[in-house]
């Protein structure tokens, strides 16, 4: 499989990762493959190299010596150490049992089970396993019955180590359930990054070293393979065989979350034909970012977490949030009446309509978009002072820019300075959002990803009347990912600001299942992915909805998904997140995208990379 970018914040890039040198070692090949399918997933490097097995034989030995009776279970048969055994280790100058021998990679307990298995046998149970090149006749220098797998003449790579693994997690060697059961058992590894189970074995000889076997979570499996060469500043007395486990343990969340990502993304951005698409994840305080194809189809310009894409409507939760941090800072009140902070539109309706209003879409029967005639804030001044609604305030949620667009506008009239200067002076530095901007500077330009319409035509937003307060910001992944973390929590923020992210939380009205936020869409933590679907539907987006109030308004809930939906003519966005579940994702686009796809395709992320966090499959 090609990844078009895979990178991890805490480790960087991950191709960096694989070009420069391991600690002690270069990195030969690392290779994951589906357990069920035996499909590999992700290659990196030589992965057709042939070398001694070493240690990893061990697997292969274990199954021989349980299915033949000679083996018995974690702790018989124990043997004891004779002069002349090999004894390159203290600890093997002892009594070693299965447990003591698979774990500390005991070698003359290995030559005592293949001597009483005898050549024949040993040599057709290789043959049967179909292990590397099967070749166990040994050399001038190694006895083919207790040495062939110590830099002799049988040879595997880590292709062929995934091949051998699948038959033995599938059962497929043709040896007894006890003989698979009790391999499994002694090879279970201690540590278990984020949630996976991991069964393995070190190797080392030849200068390699190994770590092959199997991670579990859930009813996902993958097998494994990383292969290393020691180089010559590595002490003599350090095993390369634990070095390779260590180094692939550490690197396991971010390789196994990129083929997870991978599988949900490139079907997306294949049917809908995306140029370039941006991936984040938080898990646990953790980011990975994966990027897909160009930000210029013209330029060929790769998208990376720098690339700045359009957010449309996910441009809203910044003016809740403005508006919400200027409550805090006492320069209004959610609750005050339009026009207390937009004298013009005093005498009108907006005297009976409140900030938290705007922020809900139930001011009454907004039209979606600004009226086209509209061309001037000037004639949309005169258009709101004479506007009427349909609807009494709070009874009907109505999806709208001018809504947004209103508190914006009396938020940054509240502030004393115009909206874009306030996200952008105010806001965006508070959050410790570096690279997110309304107006994008000269010197960024070269990182705005050109956006693509529905028949492949490049736009970009157009300047009209709102553009800026409604849904004007252009952000990157890495910005974004970070905005999703102080909206969990995670972040530590002033307590003004911090006050007024969770503000934007508070539960003011319900549709269906779903709870509405200031613009955020809230639903309850056991919420599934038909739940989330809802607020994507034609009747929830384009259509007035009758909403029940929730009075008084409920406190921000920990165990909720809260998410926001976004688009321009040529871009596409999508945030979800769970503060309680610390698991959150942002999908940016460089050409439109159904809502539908995107919460499907991050609720399929998410199901794959933290299921014990993602949302239920069904509702309850």
């Amino acid at each position: 499989m090609e990844f078009r970018m895979i990178a991890m914040a805490a480790l960087g890039s991950l191709a960096a990762l694989a070009a420069a040198p391991a600690v002690h070692g270069a990195e030969i090949c690392t290779a994951i493959a589906d357990a069920a399918t035996g499909k590999v997933l992700m290659q990196r490097g030589d992965c057709q190299r042939q070398v001694t097995p070493a240690s990893t034989f061990k697997i292969p030995i274990s199954l021989m010596g349980y299915d033949a009776g000679f083996l018995k279970d974690e702790h018989t048969p124990e043997l004891p150490f004779r002069q002349g055994y090999v004894d390159w280790r203290p600890s093997w100058r002892s009594a070693s049992d299965p447990a003591k021998w698979m774990s500390e990679s005991v070698v003359w307990y290995s030559q005592q089970v293949t001597q009483a298995l005898g050549k024949v046998q040993f040599a057709a149970y290789t043959r049967r396993f179909e292990y590397g090149n099967a070749d166990v006749s040994g050399d001038a220098g190694h006895d083919g019955l207790t040495a062939s797998w110590l830099e002799s003449s049988l040879r595997i790579s880590p292709l062929g180590q995934l091949s051998f693994l699948g038959k033995v997690v599938n059962r497929q060697l043709g040896v007894s359930a006890h003989a698979y059961e009790m391999t499994e058992r002694l090879m279970r590894f201690g540590q278990s990054p984020e949630g996976w189970r991991i069964n393995g074995k070190t190797g080392a000889g030849s200068g390699y070293g190994w770590y092959v076997g199997w991670a579990t979570k859930g009813e996902r499996k993958y097998l494994f393979a990383r292969l290393m060469q020691r180089d010559k500043s590595m002490p003599q007395e350090v095993s390369s065989g634990p070095l390779a486990r260590d180094g692939f343990i550490a690197d396991f969340p971010a390789l196994v979350n990129a083929i997870e990502v991978d599988q949900a993304i490139q079907p997306l951005l294949e049917k809908n034909a995306i140029p370039g698409m941006a991936v984040a994840l938080s898990v646990n305080g953790k980011h990975y970012f994966y990027n897909y194809g160009v930000a210029s189809k013209d330029t060929g310009q790769a998208v990376s977490n720098a690339t700045l894409f359009e957010l449309g409507s996910l441009s809203k939760p910044f003016t809740a949030t403005l508006a919400t941090y200027a409550q805090a800072q006492g320069k209004l009140a959610m609750t005050d009446p339009v026009s207390r902070h937009v004298p013009y539109l005093r005498g009108s309706v907006f005297d009976r309509v409140s900030l938290i209003h705007l922020g809900t879409h139930t001011v009454g029967d907004f039209p979606m978009q600004v009226p086209a005639e509209i061309k001037s804030y000037e004639q949309l001044m005169d258009y709101y002072k004479n506007w009427q609604p349909g609807h009494a305030p709070g009874t009907h949620r109505t999806y709208s820019n001018l809504g947004i667009g209103l508190l914006s506008i009396a938020t940054a009239r509240s502030l004393g300075v115009p909206y874009a200067d306030a996200v952008e002076r105010t806001l965006f530095p508070a959050l410790g959002m570096e690279h997110s901007y309304i107006r994008v500077p000269a010197a960024q330009m070269a990182q705005y990803a050109q956006g693509y319409n529905s028949k492949g035509a490049p736009v970009r937003v157009n300047p009209d009347v709102l553009a800026e307060e409604a849904y004007g910001v252009k952000s990157n992944t890495r910005d974004m990912i970070r905005f999703v973390d102080a909206n969990m929590g995670l972040l530590p923020l002033d307590a003004k600001l911090a006050r007024a992210v969770a503000d934007t939380h508070a539960g003011y009205f319900t549709l269906g299942a779903m709870t509405q936020d200031l613009i955020w869409e809230q639903y309850a933590g056991q919420a599934g992915l038909e739940q989330l679907l809802a607020s994507t539907a034609e009747k929830t987006a384009w259509q007035a909805n009758p909403v029940s109030a929730v009075a008084p308004p409920s406190a921000p809930l920990a165990d909720a998904w809260l998410h926001k939906t976004g688009a321009t003519g040529g871009f596409a966005a999508y945030a979800l997140f769970n503060p309680a579940r610390k698991v959150g994702i942002v999908m940016l686009s460089n050409r439109g995208l159904p809502g539908s796809e995107r919460v499907s395709a991050a609720y399929e992320v998410l199901s794959r990379v933290a299921p014990g966090a993602a949302p239920a499959a069904a509702a309850p």
